[in-house]
């Protein structure tokens, strides 16, 4: 009988739970910190920590996307401000003129994208070492680590947007530092990397698309409510100490608020991974990493096998591969040493008896780079719908909540329940499905390759759902409102009704789409246990999980949060006045690329299908047939009888 303390991913419910709770509802305070900033640099004045009570708060968590690594785009010329031009008082929102005006603006967005540029390029560089320091010393110790820089971010806008702070006057100092830190202990894809190997690990290994479909729904969740509940936090102020402090028409509501309760978040789940989640990775596997680690990190001529133990433990555990490069060349590096992991190996072909090159997870990784490439495209949804179709703070909350709890729902409830059915069950050697509690057999090569094929096809219908998603947006009719020849007098309510339905119906496939990250997360891993397997005998197929899904992280930096929004904001920006849909345009294109090299992938672990000696076989024959597949080298069938017989 199992014990019931061990590793599970029943135990990081609570913190995924938590995490993207914390990190949804300060992506708007994080904003209007930034706006203050700018208005005390451009009009000298003091940065206060208060918003406008009002729509402020709804229209700031209007705009706030799912995905917390891209950078926010917030109209914020049309944050209502004071009527009348005094700002002599500090507790008071700067003036609807220092709001509105574009250096102010401009300033905040200057400063919201350093920080998220210099958190993504130091995530992209680090997420792939801490990927393998998690291999050598543990999953929770990384956890705990990349916690405590999302802790201290925090902690840095609370002594920002503090009034009484003595550190609120170097605001821009502190909010560059803040993502160095963050950035350096591994960032947010440091954390989502570290989960998802945690959960490989404890695990049965073969296809995970269930258990990561359900993991991802709960993290859009957290993201879908946390806005809402950090624009209560600001509403309400339920931890003022004195109602006198509490807001009144003349001191609107402070949002230092919401950064304690992500402070506080972020701390338990500190505490939750440093002293009581599992460890899920045994010492003798992490010293087994260690030691690996020992032999790359080598320098020439200590490459080589040694003989004892004693010369083993001898070798300097700290040496590097890339030990002495510095600079640019150290930092490009940093980010391209993980992604060798996605290199094509050289591997025995046991059908043929010959080697061939497998380049499954080279193809793997651009597919999943134009996904997140895509991803790019989410926070331009926001600002077409209000270009095309004039939606305000309303409109565009109503959508966006739609939109996050159809893509939750979806990963939550109803992808795992056809993966559930469709997903192709375990067999034991008398052909009967595997329904065996406790530890199961080793998982066969033949039982990857069909568990690789579904995960294949589930992957192929994300993106072609995602694809199709783009392409209905592309050709729906523009509003007649929009065109030169038509005035708003002579539009009918019921064709901008109807317009506006189909556009929220056909983004909305997009939630349909959001299967591609844990269908291609499953099949990575599948993959990798089809490599060790084929590479050398004895080596675990388990092995190497925290530097695959420290890869993945270094592709969803570079892709989600420094090419994807540059890409479709150049795109955006030079097209919205001619043809605004041509953001739509080019993230069908990418996503078409994608599918066309999930196509060109071949199953690693041979073909799933049955094969066409065993069609007219039955029972233990057949059985015997499939047994054959995973014998890499054995005695031959052939007659050795001398006799002929």
């Amino acid at each position: 009988k199992k014990p019931f303390y061990r590793a599970r991913p029943l135990w990081l419910v609570p913190f995924v739970i938590a995490a993207a709770l914390a990190r949804g509802m300060t992506l708007a305070p994080r904003v209007e910190v930034f706006t203050q900033l700018s208005c005390h640099k451009v009009f000298r004045e003091r940065p206060t920590h208060s918003v406008y009570q009002g729509e402020t708060t709804t229209l700031m968590s209007t705009f706030v996307p799912l995905d917390p690594l891209s950078p926010q785009l917030f109209p914020l010329s049309r944050f209502p401000g004071d009527e009348e031009d005094d700002t002599n008082d500090p507790m008071q929102v700067p003036s609807r003129r220092c709001i509105s005006d574009p250096a102010v603006q401009a300033g905040a967005a200057r400063l919201q994208t350093l920080m998220m540029t210099t958190m993504g390029l130091l995530s992209a560089v680090t997420t792939g070492w801490w990927g393998h320091f998690s291999e050598r010393y543990g999953r929770t110790r990384v956890l705990a680590i990349a916690t405590l820089g999302l802790f201290l971010t925090d902690l840095t806008f609370i002594l920002v947007s503090a009034p009484s702070s003595p550190l609120s006057h170097h605001g821009h100092t502190l909010l560059l530092i803040a993502p160095v830190i963050e950035g350096l202990l591994g960032g947010y894809t440091t954390l989502q990397s570290s989960t998802s190997a945690y959960i490989s690990d404890c695990t049965s290994p073969g296809s995970r698309a269930q258990i990561f479909s359900r993991v991802a729904g709960i993290t859009y969740l957290g993201f879908a409510i946390g806005p809402s509940i950090g624009g209560w936090l600001i509403r309400t102020q339920p931890f003022s100490r004195h109602e006198s402090a509490k807001h009144t028409s003349k001191t609107p509501p402070t949002v230092t608020c919401v950064f304690w309760v992500a402070v506080v978040f972020s701390f338990l789940n500190f505490l939750l991974v440093a002293f009581i989640l599992p460890e899920s990775l045994s010492p003798e596997q992490r010293e087994k990493a260690r030691l690996e680690y020992a032999k790359l990190g080598s320098n020439k001529g200590k490459a080589r096998a040694y003989d004892t133990e004693e010369q083993r433990d001898s070798m300097d555990v700290t040496d590097t591969p890339h030990k002495g490069r510095n600079g640019f060349v150290g930092m490009l590096s940093g980010v391209v040493t993980p992604l060798s992991v996605f290199l094509p190996v050289v591997t025995l072909d046991t059908r043929r008896m010959r080697k061939t090159t497998d380049w499954s997870l080279t193809i793997l990784a651009a597919a999943l780079l134009c996904h997140y490439l895509s991803i790019g495209l989410y926070q331009l949804k926001y600002l077409y719908a209000e270009h095309i179709y004039s939606w305000g703070a309303e409109q565009l909350s109503y959508y966006i909540s739609f939109m996050g709890g159809a893509r939750a729902l979806y990963l939550l409830f109803l992808l795992p329940s056809i993966i559930s059915v469709f997903k192709p069950k375990r067999q034991t050697a008398n052909g009967k499905p595997d329904r065996t509690k406790g530890k199961k057999a080793p998982i066969t090569k033949s039982q990857l390759a069909k568990e690789i094929s579904f995960d294949l096809k589930l992957a192929k219908f994300s993106f072609c759902v995602d694809i199709l998603s783009d392409i209905l947006i592309t050709i729906l009719p523009i509003p007649p409102y929009k065109k030169p020849h038509m005035t708003v007098s002579g539009v009918k309510k019921r064709s901008k009704w109807a317009g506006e339905m189909l556009f929220v119906l056909a983004s909305s496939l997009s939630s349909v789409g959001s299967g591609v990250l844990p269908s291609v997360q499953s099949l990575a891993l599948c993959m990798l246990q089809v490599r060790k397997l084929n590479t050398a005998e004895g080596v675990q197929p388990e092995s190497g999980v925290g530097s695959l899904f420290g890869a993945i992280s270094v592709l969803q930096a570079v892709g989600s949060a420094i090419l994807g929004p540059i890409l479709f904001g150049l795109v955006y920006s030079e097209s919205v006045a001619i043809f605004p849909e041509a953001v739509f345009v080019v993230a069908a294109g990418i996503l078409f690329v994608g599918l066309m090299s999930l196509m060109l992938i071949r199953n690693p672990g041979g073909p799933a299908t049955t094969r066409p000696g065993d069609r007219g076989k039955k029972g233990k024959d057949k059985m015997r047939s499939r047994k054959r597949v995973d014998v890499e080298r054995g005695r031959s069938r052939v007659s050795k009888d001398l006799r002929g017989g």
